[in-house]
């Protein structure tokens, strides 16, 4: 599989935290992430956001909802 990462842990200084990676792309030929879908457990006004992060080549974008409670998932591309 080139670069498919599914339901891993993420970790920050060498700990684990509350953050996961429910699935992600990367090709070999990139020095970037081509998509990815995460889960995090982070607090934050509830709701749901939308943003342009790149106007190049292509559609780049992230989005998520943030549902009380439950936590926050989000898509990048």
């Amino acid at each position: 599989m080139m670069g498919l990462s599914l339901f891993k842990r993420q970790h920050c200084n060498g700990k684990p935290i509350d953050n996961w990676t429910i699935a992600s792309f990367h090709h070999p030929r990139s020095i970037t992430w081509r998509w990815g879908l995460w889960y995090s457990r982070e607090g934050g006004r509830p709701g749901v956001y939308f943003m342009r992060v790149y106007r190049g080549q292509g559609f780049n974008f992230h989005a998520g909802i943030r549902i009380p409670v439950l936590g926050a998932l989000s898509i990048e591309t």
